[in-house]
């Protein structure tokens, strides 16, 4: 969408629905990006949010990255300590639990270090003809008792609330014949 001097861009993979269910805590992503072409100077974003349509329009606002790694980081804590407790009562299983665990932390750590340099800053960015734009990665919680498993369509409306509008964008999963659909080809 383009505003008289911001472009705000929306990418969503066609696959998120079945990509959320395996990420950690089930979370929806999308990219968003916003370039700024104005003379003055603007703060984004204000506020993101997401509308689950079918599921009693239940608005989820985007997570804060930092809060997601730091729970994230908390319950690697707890499976560690977990795992710790399980080979201490039964020692046959050192190896396969400790295999398991070196795995969930590796993904684990992928994950933080992906929300550290890839998600856009709650903060918000000043945009200014030096500094026109941003980007990154933004992320909804789906664990919310209205929000149960995925319909065999889903349909959402992404809201980017600003000082003096609210921009939002309709969109639908997975997406219908004749949609455009942009993959890589398979290397």
């Amino acid at each position: 969408m383009t505003g008289n001097d911001l472009t705000i861009t929306l990418l969503v993979d066609s696959q998120e629905l079945a990509k959320s269910r395996r990420r950690f805590y089930q979370l929806l992503g999308a990219y968003v990006s916003v370039t700024y072409t104005g003379q003055d100077k603007v703060q984004f974003p204000a506020d993101v949010r997401i509308d689950f349509v079918r599921h009693h329009d239940v608005l989820e606002p985007y997570m804060d990255p930092t809060e997601l790694s730091n729970k994230l980081q908390n319950d690697i804590d707890t499976k560690v300590f977990d795992t710790e407790r399980q080979i201490k009562k039964n020692p046959k299983i050192a190896e396969e639990k400790t295999a398991l665990l070196r795995e969930y932390e590796k993904a684990a750590a992928e994950f933080i270090e992906f929300l550290s340099t890839q998600t856009l800053d709650p903060a918000g960015a000043t945009l200014t003809p030096g500094n026109p734009e941003a980007h990154g990665w933004v992320f909804f919680s789906t664990s919310n008792k209205w929000i149960g498993p995925w319909k065999q369509r889903e349909d959402f409306i992404l809201g980017v609330w600003m000082k003096d509008k609210i921009w939002q964008f309709p969109f639908s999963l997975p997406p219908t014949e004749g949609d455009l659909i942009l993959r890589k080809p398979p290397e």
